[in-house]
């Protein structure tokens, strides 16, 4: 079984991620994921976007994220390039790794899990909410970021929010604003796992002095 995990930056998305994890699900980071395929996609990525995407380190050539990013961020044509390379090549990873988990439910923790298509693999959707004001704080106190900078972020992740944008399977949101504890996250996500109808989780005996 497939469950994603999505939120907008600073929500708190891989903190929850980390949550699951300790309850015993598998979580599949798919930005790392992303980054594997840039360098196992390499010659497509260089004879699209030119060999000045490429940087050499340890001796070999592997794509340069920062020049790629330059390339595609503000030009849209170029970013559905990329996607059109990564995107399958995710996906049938994603599909390697449900099978190799033999059954048992495997979340795929990607912001951009809508705009890839991926939502039409997963049974349900979680989705960590939290107010602009929070996030804009966090961004600030974890990264030294400009409001004009975090606005950016926010344009380039117009497709995250569910309020917005129609996703294809259930969604099941975790509310993460000011304040909120870790014992807190952990009953709502305990809940929206029995919602789901995952089972082999660490239930809420494990958590509740937490």
């Amino acid at each position: 079984m497939l469950i994603g995990l999505v939120g907008k930056s600073c929500s708190g998305k891989n903190y929850v991620g980390s949550l699951l994890e300790e309850m015993g699900l598998e979580v599949l980071d798919l930005d790392v994921l992303g980054h594997e395929g840039l360098d196992v996609n390499a010659g497509s990525i260089e004879q699209v976007f030119g060999h000045d995407v490429m940087s050499e380190e340890g001796g070999a050539m592997h794509v340069s994220r920062k020049a790629l990013s330059k390339k595609v961020f503000d030009d849209p044509s170029k970013r559905k390039a990329l996607e059109d390379i990564l995107y399958p090549w995710m996906e049938s990873r994603i599909l390697e790794h449900e099978t190799l988990c033999g059954g048992s439910v495997l979340v795929l923790n990607g912001a951009l899990l809508h705009r890839a298509g991926m939502d039409r693999l997963c049974k349900a959707v979680i989705y960590v909410d939290a107010p602009y004001e929070v996030r804009l704080k966090r961004a600030f106190g974890r990264d030294g970021v400009s409001e004009e900078v975090f606005q950016k972020r926010e344009a380039a992740q117009a497709d995250v929010d569910f309020r917005d944008n129609a996703y294809v399977c259930p969604v099941f949101v975790v509310e993460n604003g000011f304040g909120v504890e870790k014992r807190e996250l952990n009953r709502q996500i305990v809940a929206i796992c029995d919602r789901i109808g995952i089972t082999d989780i660490k239930g809420n005996e494990n958590h509740e002095e937490e």
